[in-house]
């Protein structure tokens, strides 16, 4: 179990440490000049030079990773150029956003999506499946921004049951602040749930062919029991596997989404910091979120060392 989990926490350093390298040739090191890059081609000389100074554009680039690198071990991301503040404080400050705003949406896919795919492998070939098929099919072809919009036009605007964008923080209200993130929660799970609840029902199907199902269901057990203790439970390895592959997905679909919502959170940040060419900004957030998404696929990981014994010996 150690040696397993050891071998995959090494296999994500490497991966980690490769995208570092790749976000740093591509935004510092590739030809053309960064503080050009930030402050236009119109730039002064002295202007410019006094930007690779202060950003250290004008040392060379492997003292420059190995500097970036040490203080992203320390959280010392360096300061913004755009809002003149570190970026440690402003991803700070906006993960307090998108991290519930992204937990909301896996919970809320997770609890529609799989009781959705298990509804539809029990009844395969009905009109229940059909809809259910249908509904993911949608769903996928559906842009979450879009769906977002429709949102706002009927919780927002016709009922006026939810704020229609904003966020009154923490501090201030804690309900309205949760109130604020349901719609964008929901835009932003649309898609999940739509191709989670597709990989759950294949799954499912898959398992309920196995014999151990046939088995149970010749001695009697209830159908409920059959396909919640027997199937499901063996059919979870791949229905991991897609949520956690999902929750990345959530990360770049809160960029858009925050925007239509104007909330405050690292998707706008990243918005904003491409609109203001903060090169320091977006270097810091995508080896981040890159970070995240290697934690989240090293917890499957974990998961499947419960789910499944086999990974242990032969992964």
């Amino acid at each position: 179990m150690l040696e397993f989990l050891a071998r995959r926490a090494a296999a994500a350093l490497v991966t980690l440490v490769l995208a570092s390298v790749v976000v740093f040739v591509v935004l510092e090191v590739l030809p053309g000049d960064p503080a050009e890059v930030m402050l236009g081609t119109e730039a002064r000389p002295d202007t410019l030079a006094a930007l690779r100074a202060k950003f250290g554009f004008d040392r060379p680039p492997l003292e420059r990773y190995v500097s970036w690198i040490a203080g992203l071990t320390v959280f010392e991301l360096g300061n913004s150029h755009a809002y003149g503040t570190p970026v440690a404080k402003l991803i700070a400050d906006r993960i307090v956003v998108t991290l519930p705003l992204g937990l909301m949406a896996l919970t809320w896919a997770t609890i529609v999506a799989i009781p959705l795919g298990v509804f539809a492998a029990s009844r395969r070939g009905s009109p229940a499946d059909w809809a259910v098929m249908g509904f993911g099919q949608l769903g996928i072809s559906v842009p979450n921004f879009w769906f977002g919009i429709l949102l706002v036009l009927f919780f927002a605007v016709s009922l006026k049951l939810l704020p229609a964008g904003g966020f009154p923080g923490w501090r201030t209200d804690v309900l309205e602040s949760l109130r604020s993130l349901i719609l964008p929660a929901l835009a932003l799970s649309l898609s999940e749930i739509a191709i989670l609840s597709r990989i759950t029902r294949s799954s499912m199907l898959d398992t309920l062919r196995e014999d151990y199902v046939r088995t149970a269901r010749a001695k009697g057990v209830p159908e409920r029991a059959v396909l919640m203790k027997h199937a499901l439970r063996n059919a979870l390895i791949p229905i991991v596997t897609v949520a956690g592959l999902l929750a990345g997905f959530l990360i770049a679909g809160a960029i858009i989404v925050e925007t239509v919502f104007r909330l405050p959170g690292v998707g706008q940040l990243v918005f904003d910091s491409i609109n203001n060419r903060d090169l320091i900004v977006i270097k810091n957030i995508v080896i981040l979120i890159t970070a995240c998404v290697l934690f989240v696929n090293l917890l499957i990981d974990v998961a499947y060392a419960f789910l499944d014994p086999r990974p242990k010996v032969s992964a």
